[in-house]
C-alpha cells in the first residue's frame, strides 16, 4: 500500500470551476461508467438507464471540463461514434463549495474523533474512498444526496 502522501499526490487537483461540474450525482456516475472501459454516450446511457440525449449533454460538459477524453472514433453507417474514457473518479480541490441542501430540510450530521497512527489514517482514508466509490457507481434512481467529509488533526 502506498503511503498517504503518495496516495494523495496521485489524485489529480481540479479548479473551482471543474469542482462545480462534479456537483451532480449523475456526472459522477458517468465518470465511473467510463472509468474502466471507453464507451459511447449511447452505451453509457443504456448502462445508466438514462436517455441518450441526457447522457450526451453531461458527457459534453465533462469532456469540455477536462474530465473525459475521446479515445476512439469510428464511423458506423455514416454516424461518427465517439468513445469516451474517464480520466479519474476521485479529485481534490481547494474550492470550499458547500453543498446546497433543500431549504427546510435538516441534513444529517455525523462527527467523531479517532486516535489513528499514520498507517491507520491511510487505511481509513482508503476504506472511506472505496465505500464512496462503490456508492457513487451504484445503480439507483433515488433522490440525490450530498455528502461532505472533513478529516484533519484537531487541537486538544
Amino acid at each position: 500500500m502506498e503511503n498517504q502522501s503518495n496516495q494523495t499526490e496521485s489524485i489529480p487537483k481540479i479548479t473551482p470551476e471543474q469542482s462545480k461540474l462534479l456537483q451532480s450525482a449523475l456526472r459522477i456516475k458517468i465518470l465511473h461508467a467510463l472509468a474502466k472501459e471507453a464507451k459511447t454516450a449511447k452505451q453509457a446511457a443504456v448502462q445508466l438507464q438514462q436517455t441518450p440525449g441526457n447522457i450526451h449533454y453531461h458527457i459534453q460538459k465533462l469532456h469540455d471540463g477536462g474530465f473525459l477524453e475521446i479515445v476512439k472514433t469510428q464511423t458506423v453507417r455514416g454516424v461518427v461514434e465517439k468513445y469516451y474514457q474517464s480520466l479519474g473518479t476521485a479529485f481534490k480541490t481547494d474550492a470550499r463549495s458547500e453543498i446546497e441542501f433543500i431549504p427546510g430540510e435538516r441534513p444529517s450530521h455525523l462527527s467523531t474523533s479517532l486516535l489513528l497512527s499514520d498507517s491507520e489514517l491511510e487505511q481509513f482514508r482508503e476504506e472511506l474512498n472505496q465505500l464512496l466509490s462503490r456508492w457513487e457507481s451504484h445503480q439507483s434512481t433515488g433522490a440525490e444526496y450530498g455528502i461532505s467529509i472533513k478529516i484533519g488533526r484537531i487541537s486538544v
